[in-house]
């Protein structure tokens, strides 16, 4: 019997409800992250983990690939929206959609790859068969179903929202438009990207993984935190060409011209450019090719220093919350697997209108990065997860900052220095304010019309119902 379409809107099994699930936490949450303390819980508690997949993760804008990944009708990759596995597809017609990986039979995954390219997507369990736009294509025996062509049979799909070739998805009822969204990150969003020449970036599909036994807000805690380098990265530091442990900023971070900003709804900035007033290229530390690649680019002569600084990144350090962070040229998106396991997925931005020594060397440089600075924060990350394991110290202080020398403009962002805890007391007034209360989410299936083979067993059906 065919599922009536009448149902109430609130009704959960009506194919477009919209449904808000979980009770009122407001109190609970204020209780759990305060103005400047942050209960340990919110690292380690399982029930609010899978809150977290709910509400932050299908509740809000999340990023999820760029647009260069999927150049060509049929491209694809598969990335994670909280527990749901999203398939980020471009369509015959050069439109991007956000296909949830669940055939709507028995809920059996689609795609087990990460990353392709097909005409369309079909089922290895039952081999019902969808095309790019998540429309029903074929499936077995389809006048055994009464009324097939009532039923809600097309893959669900996320809202899609995109800026400057980063696309990002929601499952909110009700999105504010992802610049809204983005607000004063926007533009530093553009900025990034603007540095390419011609504008023109490109994301490799190809990622290093690595996973840490943490939670996965250590990672936003760690991005925006200026003093953490001069400590847990004393080994990496004292590598570099000029190394000087002497620096303004290991005797005293507070008085370094780098500043630290919030954003707006979790995201913020760390802009090192004015504590580096000779370019990014200046801090660079000896790699191998380095010199060559510098001798044969200073060679050709044109624009020589503009390469010289795209190869090191930008020294701005820009987090969108929840899943999007940015250091140098890697853009770092991390993936929560449990409380205290993370997966975090480093993708390498290149530069496909510049010289081609400028990718080489910004190849070395993520390596050189990966290989010794992340190790070390993702020790500190598992050491502090392994800290907090003891019940009797509930409390974590978040003031640094406070009241001692940020600056609130009028739209209420912050502006302190790299040692101010602001940009991680930001993020979490966002996660509190998203896990507080029941945040209305759907998944669309917007059809326009039917699928050539929906038509095709519409037209039969309804033809053998008038002579029935």
């Amino acid at each position: 019997m065919t599922t009536p379409l009448s149902k109430a809107p609130d009704d959960p099994t009506r194919p477009d409800a919209v449904i808000a699930r979980g009770p009122d936490l407001t109190d609970r949450m204020n209780h759990l992250v305060r103005d400047e303390l942050l209960h340990r819980s919110v690292y380690t508690d399982q029930e609010l983990f899978d809150l977290e997949m709910q509400r932050v993760f299908g509740g809000t804008w999340v990023f999820l690939a760029h647009e260069s990944e999927i150049p060509e009708a049929g491209d694809y990759v598969r990335r994670q929206m909280g527990k749901r596995q999203i398939l980020i597809v471009r369509t015959e017609h050069g439109e991007i959609k956000g296909l949830i990986n669940r055939c709507t039979h028995r809920g059996t995954t689609l795609v087990p790859s990460e990353a392709g390219c097909a005409k369309r997507f079909v089922c290895p369990y039952h081999g019902w068969a969808f095309d790019l736009d998540g429309r029903i294509a074929n499936l077995p025996v389809p006048d055994s179903y009464d009324k097939l062509y009532e039923r809600p049979f097309d893959l669900g799909q996320v809202a899609i929202g995109e800026r400057a070739g980063f696309i990002f998805g929601t499952l909110a009822a009700d999105p504010i438009p992802v610049d809204d969204w983005l607000g004063a990150a926007g533009p530093w969003l553009d900025l990034h990207v603007a540095r390419y020449p011609k504008g023109k970036m490109k994301v490799q599909r190809r990622k290093v993984v690595q996973e840490f036994a943490g939670n996965w807000k250590m990672s936003w805690d760690n991005a925006a935190d200026g003093i953490h380098a001069t400590f847990a990265h004393a080994s990496y530091n004292t590598l570099g060409k000029s190394a000087d442990t002497d620096t303004v900023l290991a005797r005293n971070p507070a008085a370094t011209p780098m500043v630290s900003k919030t954003l707006g709804h979790g995201h913020c900035v760390v802009d090192q450019r004015p504590g580096i007033p000779d370019g990014p290229w200046s801090t660079m530390r000896p790699l191998p090719t380095r010199d060559d690649l510098e001798e044969s680019l200073r060679e050709k002569g044109h624009e020589a220093q503009e390469m010289f600084d795209l190869m090191t990144g930008d020294m701005i350090n820009l987090s969108i919350f929840p899943n999007l962070i940015f250091v140098g040229n890697q853009i770092m998106v991390p993936e929560p697997v449990a409380p205290d396991r993370t997966k975090v997925n480093f993708y390498l931005s290149m530069a496909p209108e510049a010289e081609e020594e400028v990718d080489l060397m910004r190849l070395r440089v993520d390596e050189d990065f990966l290989s010794f600075g992340t190790p070390d924060d993702f020790e500190m990350f598992e050491r502090v997860q392994e800290g907090l394991r003891v019940d009797e110290e509930e409390w974590i202080d978040i003031s640094r900052g406070a009241g001692a020398g940020d600056v609130v403009d009028e739209d209420g962002l912050v502006t302190g220095t790299v040692a101010s805890e602001a940009p991680m007391r930001a993020y979490l007034a966002e996660w509190k304010r998203l896990m507080s209360k029941p945040i209305p989410t759907k998944v669309r299936r917007a059809r326009l019309e039917d699928s050539r083979f929906m038509q095709i067993i519409k037209k039969r059906q309804m033809k053998k119902e008038k002579t029935s």
